[in-house]
């Protein structure tokens, strides 16, 4: 009943804010957006459920593994080893999607096989088991979304594109939301096995909303065919957005994994250590929406450098923070660089790439997330044992520093970027 009950609200509050959306569109002097608001409202549920899982159960799946023995250099391997594994299901959507079985059924298929896996989680009582089979809902869980971003950007016109993944963006809020709060409150109430009997049964209502999701054709419009490809497929430029988002997810990484255990080391339950993501989501929950209409006004790059510097200064605040409110803030400070990349880093894979790449170029771009999480946590876990938290999280911000190198020289040769910043310069 309760999960039915979040579910109803969910496409309520999805129903208003692209309401608004299209009011925010015709007051600007925009037309409404080409995607149906049935598509919209579905790929916002099936991205939002595996976000839920994540994002709620992320931050202390370090505390849980250490619970069964792991030290926090074991700590940081376990999530590094789930970050392959959702690395291996992003970068699997690209061919997925591009072979005879479209999106749509893959989608069916992964989230269906979540549910009994869910189950047998919450019924695990050794260090391997635990990493066995949370590497396999990671790979799954990767796999879908990077399959409901590829339907979304197939989904958007070319002029809505910041927009649209901006609405998908709010999901990443959203889902620390419920997620924090949700998992947090059940583990700390029921423990681990109640939690995980309850994300089963969030799966099947993610289930139920794939069977209404509506398999796009990859066909290029007559604008695009128009435009003769520069290069490879993907070309140079994207290469370096690519480099960049990884350095960036590096560093996001780092900053997961010291918050957690900072948390946990100054005595902090479960609920509280949840309670970082949750507050952070409530408060940037529109970020991505209005970082997605930002970027299509002002540019993408002019936004992805916002990004970086919010999570800069979140790594300069992280080693002070003592009191759980200090732990609030930095992590607020996070979500602009996360709904930044949500939004206006989705959309830029779109202004790079031909049509025909889309898939690809989409995939690989979520995977960076994912591989970055696999450096950053191993990384973090290390540097945590010979380092002090301080230069840990000042190491963190020469990445993001590094970022910006590799963000400077992107450009689109006649393209939407150029364009935008030409606008924004006038």
């Amino acid at each position: 009943m309760c999960t039915i009950f979040i579910e109803k609200g969910i496409a309520q509050v999805v129903c208003w804010l692209i309401a608004r959306q299209d009011v925010i569109l015709i007051q600007n002097g925009g037309d409404r957006m080409t995607i149906r608001r049935k598509q919209l409202i579905f790929l916002f549920i099936c991205t939002l459920i595996p976000l839920i899982v994540g994002l709620g159960l992320t931050p202390l799946l370090p505390v849980y593994a250490e619970s069964l023995g792991a030290d926090s250099v074991l700590a940081g391997l376990y999530l590094a080893v789930v970050s392959l594994a959702l690395t291996a299901g992003a970068l699997s959507a690209g061919w997925v999607s591009a072979s005879r079985f479209g999106r749509k059924l893959p989608y069916l298929m992964a989230i269906s096989l979540c549910i009994p896996l869910y189950w047998a989680l919450g019924r695990i009582n050794s260090l391997i088991a635990l990493i066995l089979f949370t590497s396999l809902l990671w790979f799954l869980g990767g796999l879908g979304l990077a399959l409901c971003s590829i339907l979304t950007g197939l989904s958007a016109g070319k002029d809505e594109r910041g927009k649209v993944f901006g609405v998908i963006g709010l999901t990443s809020g959203l889902g620390a939301v419920v997620g924090g709060l949700g998992i947090g409150w059940m583990v700390k109430q029921w423990g681990y096995p109640t939690m995980f009997s309850a994300l089963a049964a969030l799966s099947f209502i993610g289930f139920i909303a794939a069977l209404f999701l509506e398999e796009k054709e990859d066909q290029p419009s007559q604008l695009e065919e128009d435009q003769p490809p520069v290069g490879s497929p993907l070309g140079r430029h994207y290469f370096f957005l690519f480099s960049a988002s990884l350095v960036l997810s590096v560093s996001s990484s780092i900053f997961i994994l010291i918050r957690s255990l900072s948390m946990s080391a100054l005595g902090f339950d479960a609920l509280e250590i949840s309670s970082a993501g949750v507050v952070a989501g409530l408060i940037s929950f529109p970020l991505p929406v209005l970082l997605g209409l930002l970027s299509d006004r002002v540019g993408r790059k002019k936004v992805l450098f916002l990004a970086c510097l919010s999570l800069v200064i979140a790594l300069i605040l992280l080693p002070f923070s003592r009191a759980l409110w200090h732990f609030w803030l930095v992590s607020i400070i996070v979500g602009v660089q996360a709904g930044s990349m949500a939004s206006a880093g989705n959309a830029l894979v779109m202004d790079l790439v031909i049509r025909q790449s889309i898939s690809k170029g989409l995939a690989l771009f979520g995977a960076t997330v994912w591989l970055g999480g696999i450096i950053g946590f191993a990384l973090a876990g290390f540097m945590m044992q010979k380092l002090s938290i301080s230069l840990s999280c000042y190491f963190g911000c020469l990445l993001v520093v590094a970022a910006v190198g590799l963000l400077i020289p992107i450009k689109v040769a006649g393209g939407l970027v150029s364009q935008q910043e030409a606008r924004s310069a006038h």
